[in-house]
């Protein structure tokens, strides 16, 4: 086998001919992730035929987004076994891509998710899946050419301020020392766009499907991140908790 493989790149193309394809220059960077990469094949192929820098993720990795910073994520949100439910799809990836910050994100979803189009980040899109690859690819091309690279420095919310380079908290002029724990979690609701966040998308996200342990953990972070934020659960201004379903952010009303 390995000098049938020598023979054929000494061969090279017939005479007069060129090789197929073309060079790529450098071009925009996209990250793909699902679980069952064969439901996006199509577009895939499709993708890496138009040069684009693609890689592609079985599960969101925080580290690799940070460290190849995709200008566009595109995340499967279909329904699957464990979810078979169109909404609950979407929202799971919602909690899933919230801590992720300076790439738009385009959303494969079921018909029956776009119900919540008007839930999803400012940043993001909804595309019904299976589609027509190019028409998808249409789509992308306009997202990459609004695509504009994020303040990442701080993120505000009322009176709260985030410093994301130092990790720190503030209400009002007043430093709030919180553990990691519970700055991720703020971070999942300052960056949700508003949307529901389940108390087990939330575990997942944050603890992993490697820790042992219920999602009313949860709860006891929740608990603890809005004593520390001076917030009432009862007259909550910024964390309000759907009955039955987990936590969400409580938004600015106008004046």
């Amino acid at each position: 086998m390995r000098q049938q493989v020598e023979d054929n790149r000494m061969e090279g193309p017939p005479s007069g001919e060129s090789m197929e394809g073309k060079a790529c220059s450098l071009t925009k960077r996209i990250m793909t992730v699902s679980p069952f990469p064969e439901r996006m094949s199509s577009l895939l192929h499709l993708l890496t035929a138009e040069c684009f820098d693609l890689f592609s993720l079985h599960d969101l990795n925080k580290a690799f987004v940070s460290s190849l910073q995709p200008e566009l994520i595109i995340y499967d949100a279909t329904p699957h076994p464990l979810i078979p439910n169109a909404v609950d799809a979407l929202h799971a990836a919602m909690t899933q891509t919230s801590p992720i910050n300076g790439a738009s994100l385009l959303y494969l979803v079921h018909e029956d998710a776009r119900v919540m189009a008007a839930a999803i980040p400012k940043h993001a899109e909804l595309l019904v899946w299976p589609s027509n690859p190019q028409e998808a690819l249409n789509q992308i091309n306009r997202m990459l050419g609004e695509w504009k690279a994020p303040d990442l420095s701080s993120y505000r919310f009322k009176d709260l301020t985030v410093d994301l380079k130092k990790m720190t908290v503030f209400r009002g002029g007043e430093r709030i020392e919180l553990t990691k724990t519970e700055y991720d979690l703020l971070l999942m609701f300052l960056t949700s766009g508003g949307a529901v966040l389940t108390r087990e998308a939330m575990f997942d996200a944050v603890w992993g499907s490697q820790y042992f342990g219920g999602s009313n953990v949860v709860d006891v972070h929740i608990k603890t991140l809005r004593r520390k934020l001076k917030d009432s659960a009862v007259a909550p201004h910024y964390i309000a908790t759907v009955r039955g379903v987990g936590y969400r952010l409580v938004e600015e009303r106008g004046n």
